[in-house]
């Protein structure tokens, strides 16, 4: 599994290798996960992420969790619409998340596998610094017997330097 994420976040840093203006940026972020078992559970995650952002790429690494569920997963997001809107206040983007996942539940046999999905959502920019995230996630979770997938919601400010 390390290796896929490894290889992974090689061939999307390539997308930055180009001389195009990068953004780094440090955020922090809170989740509700809808946790699909036999009686689905809502998770709320709070987490911490690190990416870099072009005119139209964003990549971030973001590491969330509670007492009982840890991720840690990459994400690649293409911004939309700009050659529309120039660049607006509110831009959306549609994305790929690929990461690790630890869940402890009773019902569970398992408590560690991995997960890949789409992401979507809008970014609004609340000055040249701060920008706040507004997606919707849903992952397909593998090596875990009794949960198939995982999906919610994610609000995220980040700060630019």
């Amino acid at each position: 599994m390390s290796r896929i994420l490894v290889l992974f976040s090689l061939i999307f840093t390539s997308l930055f290798s180009q001389e195009v203006e990068e953004f780094p940026f440090l955020g922090v972020t809170v989740s509700t996960q809808t946790v699909d078992l036999a009686d689905s559970k809502n998770e709320t995650t709070l987490g911490i992420r690190y990416g870099k952002q072009t005119v139209d790429w964003r990549t971030m690494f973001t590491y969330c969790g509670n007492s009982s569920y840890k991720s840690f997963a990459m994400e690649i997001d293409k911004i939309l619409m700009d050659e529309m809107f120039g660049t607006p206040k509110v831009r959306p983007y549609l994305g790929f998340s690929l990461g690790t996942i630890k869940y402890k539940d009773d019902n569970l046999a398992d408590t560690s596998g991995y997960f890949y999905g789409g992401n979507l959502g809008l970014i609004i920019y609340a000055s040249d610094n701060i920008d706040a995230d507004l997606g919707y996630h849903y992952y397909k979770v593998e090596e875990f017997e009794d949960l198939d997938n995982i999906q919610g919601g994610t609000l995220a400010l980040h700060y630019f330097y």
